[in-house]
């Protein structure tokens, strides 16, 4: 079967789903429906998603196997001829000096950097011209070496794992090349208009106020220590390292999208952003809390929802979520349904166990993040609501590529990996659009006695 044919029972298995899911959330909010009634609704939805996930997946797998083949073209040498003459050529794309298996990237940085090894130097200018090409970016916004593909698999487990909230942000528009600010235009005070009192009467009239908001570029980085050993005699650790150094480059972006101070080179978080909306809760309780995050959700929609934005992202520190689905009714029974046990309560539903999207609660999906603080106001985990796409992270999309040895302890055989990148972020273009459940309800529970 072809692609289109595919895509189209992708599609149909899609809207599918977006009927079942239409039919499950009548039945969960009818209070006159049977539990009969409700289990069988969720059942269609389940067999619905389902189906449609498989659907998606051959679409994938297919264009996968046509890129495959995309890589290898037969040529003639002269069309003129007979065909039982012709000869046939097969044109394939030259792969990188560097695959997975294959040990030798970083030792041949340190090789040409710290050796002068002309071999190693060759090999490196080859990679680097091979990436350049594919990524269809100019020398000029580097900053340095470009890791290979293999080693990039590796680490882009680490922004699923250690920038979750940033990963969710406004991301689509890249940092210039140039500068350490950002200026963003904002109206604080906009036009006016009102009814006419009378014929002939003054209409309704305000200057606009504007201000420029300035969003700072800060510089994230981090080093490992290496022995020469480690370079040179074991093949196994490169991946290891430099999976390592990003996963730690990813934690520092997430931590400072979250809750940096705005203050020496940090950026300013949306915690300690001014103007963002809050409520407090002072019950640990998940009814004392539950609340509140509506509270927050409805302040964010008043505040931008004329703009065309509604709060559609929560974020919560997994502590807390675990607090959620550890809570009980007064029948004993769970009041958030996980993985297909019966639910109790509609709006709630979630996974045992994760890290990134794990339910939804008020209809919203909720992601856990172990970046957010536990010693927020002494020792709460706030809960931070968003409407994300008004919540802006420029970044360069080589960040952090770049790699660089420094013999700073020759005599102790050891050499650094370093890696660094540019980035800016500010929930301050519209402050009312993120907010957050903070107060004594918030501080470390506690599970069972």
């Amino acid at each position: 079967m072809d692609i289109t044919k595919l895509r189209t029972l992708a599609d149909e298995a899609a809207a599918e789903v977006v009927k079942r899911s239409e039919e499950y959330d009548a039945v969960a909010d009818n209070a006159d429906a049977s539990d009969e009634e409700y289990e069988d609704a969720k059942r269609a939805l389940l067999e619905a998603t389902e189906e449609a996930e498989k659907r998606e997946q051959r679409v994938k797998d297919v264009q996968a196997s046509e890129q495959a083949r995309a890589k290898y073209t037969k040529t003639d040498d002269d069309p003129d001829l007979e065909p039982a003459t012709r000869a046939t050529k097969i044109k394939v794309d030259e792969p990188d000096m560097y695959t997975r298996g294959k040990p030798g990237f970083l030792q041949d940085l340190y090789r040409s950097q710290l050796k002068g090894d002309p071999g190693a130097a060759e090999r490196i200018a080859k990679h680097q011209a091979y990436e350049v090409e594919k990524r269809a970016i100019a020398t000029g916004t580097l900053g340095g070496i470009i890791p290979p593909q293999y080693l990039v698999d590796l680490y882009a487990k680490a922004p699923r794992n250690g920038r979750i909230y940033a990963d969710q942000q406004n991301r689509d528009d890249p940092l210039p090349d140039t500068g350490m600010s950002l200026i963003v235009p904002r109206l604080t005070q906009g036009t006016a208009a009102a009814v006419q009192a009378t014929e002939n009467t003054a209409l309704t009239t305000q200057d606009v106020v504007e201000l420029d908001l300035t969003v700072p570029v800060r510089t994230i980085g981090g080093y490992i220590p290496v022995s020469r050993q480690t370079l040179e005699r074991a093949s196994y650790s490169e991946g290891i390292l430099f999976e390592d150094l990003v996963a730690r480059y990813y934690a520092a972006l997430d931590v400072d999208c979250l809750n940096g101070s705005g203050a020496s080179g940090h950026m300013l978080g949306v915690l300690q952003t001014s103007g963002v909306v809050t409520s407090s809760t002072a019950t640990a309780t998940l009814t004392a809390i539950w609340p509140k995050i509506a509270d927050v959700i409805q302040q964010i929609n008043t505040n931008v929802g004329g703009l065309g934005y509604m709060a559609d992202k929560i974020f919560m520190h997994p502590r807390r979520w675990g607090f959620f689905e550890a809570q009980l009714d007064t029948a004993g029974r769970p009041v958030f349904g996980i993985n297909g046990m019966p639910n109790y309560a509609p709006n709630a539903d979630g996974e045992a166990a994760g890290y990134g999207p794990v339910g939804r609660i008020h209809g919203l999906p909720v992601y856990t993040d172990a970046n957010i603080p536990t010693n927020f106001h002494t020792d709460e985990d706030p809960i931070i609501v968003s409407a994300t796409r008004i919540v802006h992270l420029w970044e360069r999309s080589e960040d952090p590529v770049t790699l660089s040895f420094e013999q700073q302890a020759g005599t102790s055989l050891q050499v650094q990996l370093i890696a660094y990148g540019y980035a800016a972020f500010t929930a301050g273009r519209y402050p009312a659009a993120s907010g957050y459940v903070y107060g004594a309800g918030l501080v470390a529970p506690t599970f069972g006695s």
